[in-house]
């Protein structure tokens, strides 16, 4: 049994091969998209770069899991290129989404989930959030990642022990950089590099939305719970299908969000071979559309059980 457990292990474990096919995937889409943008077609090539910047954060969250490549530090090196990139510190980023896999299943003590128990909005606040869910403007994946990853005050709460002085060192340097190419070309950002920035973002939204939104995950109100066993994590997680090609080359399996909280030290180009209950996959036009008859407060601040719509 030892053995068999050691061989599927070894089979699954992190192949530079692969890795750096996704790496040339992602400059492939990100080179593309900038001739096309420069030379060509400027919408299509926005596009291109829009899914090279929203496969950088995908890649950041490959790099987090130290999962991509066999070294530890070669992961660390690209995840600090892919959280420039994605305009978030790495160091933040691994110790806030751990938390995430380890807390998934209870909503107030997962540190991304949190914000979603009785959330105080006023009539303001709510019209700006039905209004960008409606309009597919990504204000809830801009506030996921401030919130999240440069909120000191949060990561304080949640990871203690995460150095915070190196963090706020990390971000500082990531402004300092995108501040300093954008006044250096302005032009050039303004017209080629924000306009696809903000579609990745866009994309961003509707697959980190369907991961977890609007699924009754319940809430421990202060009670001294455990951490659930990865297993039994899937059943509040959800995945969403679009195709194997696409799935694999534009995604990098990242929408087979059951299967990583399943697996999360699997690699995602190993992911499509795994096995697990998959309750909660959906087709991803059918959940969008679902999802968008909804309010966004409704959507991401609700559950099933409170709403009763199924997605």
């Amino acid at each position: 049994m030892k053995k068999e457990m050691s061989s599927l292990k070894n089979k699954h474990s992190q192949n530079n091969k692969k890795a750096i096919v996704y790496i040339m995937v992602w400059l492939l889409f990100t080179a593309s998209g900038f001739v096309l943008s420069l030379y060509f077609n400027w919408w299509i090539g926005q596009i291109m770069l829009g899914v090279g910047f929203f496969q950088a954060f995908i890649l950041l969250h490959e790099t987090g899991h130290y999962s991509l490549f066999k070294s530890k530090k070669i992961n660390k090196l690209f995840g600090h290129l892919f959280g420039f990139i994605s305009f978030i510190p790495f160091i933040s980023w691994v110790d806030m989404h751990n938390l995430h896999h380890k807390w998934t299943g209870w909503r107030d003590k997962d540190p991304t989930t949190v914000g979603t128990v009785n959330p105080k909005h006023g009539f303001v606040l709510k019209s700006v959030v039905n209004i960008s869910w409606f309009l597919f403007l990504p204000l809830f994946t801009i506030g996921y990642r401030i919130d999240n990853y440069w909120n000191l005050r949060k990561i304080k709460t949640f990871a203690p022990k995460t150095n915070r002085k190196r963090v706020l060192f990390n971000l500082l340097i990531i402004i300092l950089i995108w501040t300093l190419l954008i006044i250096l070309f302005t032009d050039f950002y303004v017209s080629y590099v924000l306009p696809a920035f903000l579609i990745g973002l866009m994309m961003s939204d509707l697959i980190i939305l369907s991961q977890h939104s609007h699924i009754d995950i319940p809430v421990s109100n202060g009670k001294d719970v455990k951490p659930l066993k990865h297993a039994y994590q899937v059943k509040y997680s959800r995945s969403i299908r679009v195709g194997s090609v696409f799935e694999n080359w534009v995604l990098f399996n990242f929408n087979m969000h059951e299967k990583h909280h399943a697996y999360p030290g699997v690699p995602s180009y190993y992911l499509p071979e795994m096995q697990c209950e998959e309750k909660n996959t959906r087709n991803f036009w059918t959940f969008i559309c679902k999802a968008k008859l909804l309010s966004g407060e409704n959507f991401v601040f609700s559950t099933t059980k409170k709403t009763n719509k199924m997605l």
